[in-house]
């Protein structure tokens, strides 16, 4: 019998404190859950039977039962309850930011002197914020100030651009002051500050487009979203073009889309400074972009006549 009575008193001093108390907590956690449920069925009980003891003392006897079901329940739960409550929150706290970080576009120089970013982000299609890194401003201020001509107009565009972004009450625009002043080029530290932040590159600069995909980035690139919005055309679909200078072949005519789009115009030289409705005849996809041929519509090959 004393064997038996010490081995009793003794077992709850070598069970773990720590999942004495993740029990405890369960307890008090689950049967005050109970308890609510509990309260709910009394007060509809009173509602269904007419006021009396018997329907206090059946009243009591839930309530009492509901609570003593909890806390039995829940101390027999080893995983703590609260802690995977709060687990889940901050997991789906951590995907919210994550969601934030993925959404939000880091804009490089190139971007911002190109020019289409204020158009494009203005139209409402890039979602998420706007984060344009201090080195980023430092170097666009170098352009802004070359004392090359077309250098410092391009960087003075950039800077418009980016002043009349920050104006726009629905774009959010942030400047990030993050540097990294171990790492000397630009793109270096821009892929260095999304590795640590998270984000999306925006850029048109077609060599750190591909340096960023290699060190696993997502980049969006301006030039390639332009190329994928240009119009689709058919074979023996009819276009309206304006001949404005000769092609390299005898006979041809150049002419040019709205997106810049070369058309080369058979037998279209002698339509020089005019527009005239045309056939396409086929597209050619080029590194430099896509080129159409076309004939005048309506009028036979020259070699026929």
């Amino acid at each position: 019998m004393y064997r038996l009575v010490t081995s009793v008193w003794r077992r709850p001093a070598a069970v773990n404190e720590e999942r004495t108390i993740v029990r405890l907590i369960n307890s008090l956690f689950v049967g005050l859950s109970f308890a609510v449920i509990g309260t709910v069925v009394l007060v509809s009980v009173g509602l269904i039977f007419p006021t009396g003891i018997g329907v206090k003392i059946a009243q009591g006897t839930i309530l009492i039962t509901a609570l003593l079901l909890g806390l039995c329940v829940g101390y027999r739960l080893n995983t703590s309850l609260v802690s995977s409550f709060l687990g889940r929150r901050t997991k789906l706290a951590d995907r919210l930011n994550m969601d934030d970080n993925l959404s939000s576009k880091v804009l490089d120089t190139s971007v911002i002197i190109d020019g289409r970013i204020g158009p494009l982000v203005e139209t409402g299609f890039l979602e998420g914020e706007i984060r344009v890194p201090e080195f980023v401003l430092s170097e666009l201020q170098n352009i802004a100030d070359s004392s090359d001509g077309l250098r410092r107009r391009k960087g003075r565009r950039g800077l418009e651009v980016l002043n009349r972004l920050m104006q726009n009450e629905h774009v959010n625009v942030r400047v990030c002051s993050q540097d990294y002043p171990f790492v000397k080029q630009v793109d270096r530290k821009l892929i260095h500050m999304i590795r640590e932040q998270g984000g999306s590159l925006l850029t048109t600069d077609y060599n750190l487009n591909r340096v960023a995909r290699v060190e696993g980035i997502r980049v969006l690139n301006v030039n390639e979203l332009a190329s994928a919005v240009r119009p689709q055309f058919i074979p023996g679909e009819e276009i309206v073009v304006e001949v404005i200078d000769r092609g390299e072949e005898i006979g041809q005519g150049i002419g040019y889309l709205d997106d810049g789009t070369m058309i080369v115009v058979e037998n279209g030289r002698r339509h020089i400074g005019r527009k005239i409705r045309t056939t396409v005849k086929s597209t050619l996809q080029t590194e430099a972009g896509r080129m159409l041929f076309v004939e005048p519509a309506g009028e036979n090959p020259r070699w026929e006549k």
